[in-house]
């Protein structure tokens, strides 16, 4: 690059201060803002995914004094997100759905803005081996463990009890991931609900010492469509992800990127730029993130696109 080319980054430093924009100092973060990411469980998904997604941030932004948080999961991100500028959670689809429209778990609406859909969630009931649930009807009068309050697995868990119509007739435990897992390694519960992409590291740990088996789901797609809307798809966990697991049909959900509203547009492009920009680091950590694409990065209603993103998005699409 010549001395006196623009990078991108430079150039859109210089539209936004040509424009009058009172954003960000220039086109990067000032010094010592905080980037937060809110990730979840310490054995689930969204924790390996959100760690090595601040790490790419704090290489990218060495600027920043960018940290995580561990959390319960989807809910507990989308409410820190919406209401911390510079907090960045991720979060499924159905939930953010929820909080946008104040229903349950929401008693009212907080709506954070996305920043681009990431990858897509599938929904695990797994049981042991030598389990005789083979279906989700055999659930009755059994143990389960849905996922702690604030979870996405506990959400989801929740709307597939209710559509199965086995609400009230299972004893639900609202287990952490790790809590669960060891439980249903001892017998001392029949099956587990998990909410996470492909393949979650500790369902693989634990496949790879004691048979597991995947309960299909694919059947309650239609009603969980109709009852709580259009945010999931049919999907289906290919034979072998967990250990000698056979190829079950389940459901998906889209997971997102949120952040406040209020959180400076210019700091949100930066976080796009550089997820964009590394996702090869990302994917050679967490090999779900070879999902990311920004043609699809924008189908996050009915979340709308916060103003950061939509400026990054527009320059791609150019």
């Amino acid at each position: 690059m010549h001395p006196g080319e623009l990078t991108r980054r430079g150039l859109l430093s210089l539209v936004l201060a040509t424009a009058g924009c009172s954003l960000l100092d220039g086109s990067r973060p000032a010094a010592g803002t905080p980037v937060v990411v809110a990730t979840g469980e310490t054995q689930g998904f969204f924790f390996a995914y959100g760690r090595e997604l601040a790490a790419v941030l704090a290489a990218g932004l060495p600027e920043a004094r960018v940290s995580t948080v561990t959390t319960s999961g989807t809910v507990d991100n989308l409410r820190r997100a919406a209401g911390t500028p510079g907090t960045f959670g991720l979060a499924a689809l159905d939930a953010a759905a929820a909080a946008q429209h104040g229903q349950e778990p929401f008693a009212l609406p907080e709506p954070p803005r996305a920043v681009g859909r990431l990858f897509d969630d599938y929904v695990h009931l797994v049981v042991t081996g030598e389990s005789p649930v083979r279906r989700i009807a055999d659930l009755a009068g059994r143990r389960v463990s849905v996922g702690p309050a604030g979870s996405g697995s506990a959400l989801v868990a929740g709307r597939v009890l209710e559509v199965s119509g086995l609400r009230g007739r299972v004893t639900e435990e609202r287990l952490g991931f790790s809590e669960a897992l060891t439980a249903l390694d001892q017998g001392r519960l029949d099956a587990l609900f998990w909410q996470g992409g492909l393949p979650t590291g500790s369902i693989v740990r634990l496949a790879g010492r004691r048979p597991l088996r995947l309960v299909p789901l694919g059947e309650l797609l239609g009603p969980m469509r109709v009852r709580y809307g259009p945010y999931y798809r049919a999907a289906s966990i290919p034979r072998g992800v967990y250990s000698n697991a056979v190829l079950v049909d389940t459901i998906a959900v889209p997971d997102l990127l949120v952040t406040s509203a209020a959180t400076d547009p210019v700091l949100v492009h930066e976080v796009l730029e550089l997820i964009f920009d590394d996702r090869q680091r990302l994917e050679r950590a967490v090999p779900t993130a070879a999902q990311l694409d920004p043609r699809a990065a924008i189908a996050t209603s009915p979340l709308p696109l916060h103003e950061g993103a939509l400026r990054y998005y527009r320059e791609v699409k150019r």
